[in-house]
């Protein structure tokens, strides 16, 4: 192989949500264990045990219930706050020990590592392993190869065979042949089931069947993103390592009420914590928003009551600060709103957005205005990096919690909040 092609790595955080619950909560290791969704409907991370239970990814709660006495399962609500500071930790040490990190998703990353034998890739990924492990308690498995998709596959790798020990190293395109025939389509990283759908269609059942097609027939038959998968399929690199916030256009924060809502004022601090929580990304990936969208609907599956969906907009010079998008999120809500509803969802988004370093002044602020507004946000944000996502927040956000996601088996925030911090006794 020649190593002075690209090389890929992804690193992958094993069952992330129950891994960060088994951190904090050593009594979890090696128990089945899952962690619901938002309201705890349904089964969105599991544990190595809780999959060799058949436990199926997206499952309804109610369904996984038996196997609590049967076989002692350990149920978990979603705990967000907690599952973004482990990613930050471990991005963070990622960051430290390789080159070029592209923080792909919460649990994801890539790294270019071109150069090396494989002698000291394997070196080289196992030290990240028992570095990221040691840093945070996490396991991580990695899979290098030439393209981002072949690092994927790779990955896949990593994970089902043991003896790799986390790390599977990709030569070329063509000793993928075997993984790659064993490979669905639907399990190619881009393509959904859609896509996996109409390529069974045409013959094309698996991975390998797709690399060996004609490109040009896929890009007119399907598109031209796909076209780059077959490319990257057999080796040639496509997707280059990069800052996802640069294609980022429109962000969007919302979720459904633990129980449905009827007035005003109990909505609105709902909204108000969406908009920090959509803001709290937009200074993550120094971004601002000329124009913000409210919708608000009921539960459309609840066939016996009056039904409303509805949204609107506010546009605005572009800004990063809370309180102006917050109260332009108000007047927004405060025309989709209309009594006589039990309203279901409330959500956030924001759209045109565009890097802070692009954005001019306003000719309408004056030098001390904008120096105030940014050193208020400035505190904000480093007040809230360090203790926590809404240590500070607008005053609309403290009234009613009858809005907030059902989460009746939450762990503690083990990192983000001083009362919840674990104690060790002597």
């Amino acid at each position: 192989m020649d190593f002075k092609k690209t090389m890929i790595a992804l690193i992958d955080c094993n069952n992330f949500f129950a891994s960060c619950e088994q951190v904090f909560q050593p009594q979890l290791a090696g128990k089945p264990l899952v962690v619901l969704s938002n309201n705890d409907g349904n089964v969105i991370a599991r544990s190595c045990e809780a999959r060799k239970l058949g436990i199926g990814m997206g499952v309804l709660t109610g369904s996984v219930r038996e196997f609590v006495r049967s076989h002692e399962l350990q149920i978990r609500s979603s705990n967000y706050a907690l599952y973004g500071d482990m990613s930050s930790r471990v991005m963070e040490t990622l960051e430290l020990l390789l080159p070029n990190v592209e923080r792909y998703s919460i649990d994801e990353a890539f790294a270019d590592v071109s150069g090396l034998s494989r002698e000291l890739l394997v070196e080289l990924c196992q030290f990240v392993r028992r570095r990221v492990h040691r840093h945070t308690g996490i396991q991580v498995s990695i899979g290098v190869a030439q393209t981002k998709t072949l690092a994927k596959a790779a990955n896949r790798l990593a994970k089902c065979r043991s003896e790799l020990a986390g790390v599977c190293i990709g030569t070329e395109a063509e000793s993928f042949g075997k993984t790659l025939e064993q490979m669905e389509t639907r399990d190619i990283w881009g393509i959904g089931g859609k896509i996996s759908r109409k390529l069974t269609g045409f013959g094309i059942h698996n991975a390998k069947q797709l690399r060996d097609a004609d490109p040009a027939w896929i890009k007119k038959q399907f598109s031209v993103v796909l076209m780059r998968t077959v490319l990257e399929l057999r080796g040639e690199s496509c997707l280059k390592l990069e800052e996802p916030e640069e294609s980022r256009k429109s962000l969007m924060c919302g979720r459904s009420f633990g129980k449905p809502l009827k007035e005003l004022e109990d909505i609105r601090p709902a909204l108000t914590h969406f908009v920090q929580n959509a803001v709290t990304r937009l200074w993550k990936y120094k971004q601002a928003t000329s124009a913000i969208t409210v919708y608000l609907s009921t539960n459309r599956f609840r066939k016996k009551i009056a039904q409303r969906s509805a949204s609107a907009s506010v546009e605005m010079e572009a800004t990063d600060n809370v309180i102006q998008l917050n109260a332009a999120a108000q007047r927004a809500l405060e025309q989709v709103f209309k009594s006589g509803f039990e309203y279901h969802k409330v959500g956030v988004l924001l759209h045109d957005l565009a890097s802070v370093k692009n954005i001019p002044a306003s000719l309408f602020e004056t030098e001390l205005g904008i120096t105030r507004s940014h050193d208020l946000m400035g505190a904000v944000k480093k007040i809230n990096a360090k203790f926590g996502r809404y240590t500070v927040a607008s005053a609309s956000a403290s009234g009613s919690s009858d809005w907030r996601a059902r989460s009746k088996s939450r762990s503690p925030a083990f990192t983000t909040c001083w009362n919840e911090l674990p104690v060790v006794h002597a």
